[in-house]
């Protein structure tokens, strides 16, 4: 394959992962309530105010900025990205990698830890939150510009 048809398909793989990482942000990273928790407690005002399904804006406090700004560098090293600027973005796609797939296993949640004196014995309601579409939306993303960083470094 010719060095450009490398650098076509390096810049598109970026291209590409770039908005769909950003999109990511704006899908839910947490079910934070399971559907038991929520059946019960729905109605009770100690869950006003906290979203059943928080995208990664509300549910993080610095690491959705690091996303956002990490899409939007992958999306200039695709455009006009001196091999120093990739490679450092490649390290950042990596760690953002490992934070994501953190984030999948152990859901992000600000979720209620609620006290039910009618439980026998009296305690804490079980609540078990899952992940939500954004991270598995991040990693594509993730995925595409890592492939995409990755080829461009075959056609230098």
């Amino acid at each position: 394959m010719s060095k450009g048809k490398r650098e076509v398909i390096s810049d598109w793989l970026m291209l590409l992962g770039a908005p769909i990482l950003l999109g990511s942000l704006f899908l839910a990273w947490s079910h934070q309530f399971s559907p038991g928790f929520v059946a019960r407690y729905a109605h009770t005002p100690a869950l006003n105010g906290l979203p059943r399904d928080p995208t990664a804006w509300q549910v993080y406090s610095v690491f959705d900025v690091l996303l956002a700004v990490l899409a939007l560098a992958l999306l200039a090293v695709a455009l006009r990205g001196a091999r120093p600027a990739r490679v450092a973005v490649l390290l950042g796609l990596m760690v953002a990698v490992a934070f994501t797939w953190h984030a999948l296993g152990r859901p992000p949640t600000r979720g209620a830890d609620l006290f039910d004196p009618s439980l026998s014995p009296p305690g804490y309601t079980p609540n078990h939150p899952t992940a939500g579409a954004g991270e598995v939306v991040a990693l594509v993303g993730l995925g595409l510009g890592i492939g995409g960083v990755l080829v461009s470094f075959t056609a230098d």
